[in-house]
């Protein structure tokens, strides 16, 4: 398995933390590994202008991939 390292800054840090309790995971190369998949999930599924909606328990939220 390849290695990676890299800084963070404080708030990326704290939200990797609060990731860990959502995707119910131990360490952040677990959380890291789980929000890449979200993330192929998500640009597989967008729009040709690159855009995705998602929705949830409030009003759908649309987000631009290359912004």
């Amino acid at each position: 398995m390849a290695v990676t390292s890299f800084d963070v800054d404080e708030r990326t840090a704290n939200a990797i933390l609060e990731l860990r309790g959502t995707f119910g995971v131990k360490t952040n190369a677990a959380v890291i590994r789980k929000a890449l998949a979200l993330a192929q999930v998500v640009s597989r599924e967008a729009t040709e202008d690159h855009t995705i909606t998602v929705t949830g328990k409030s009003e759908p939220i649309r987000i631009s991939l290359d912004r």
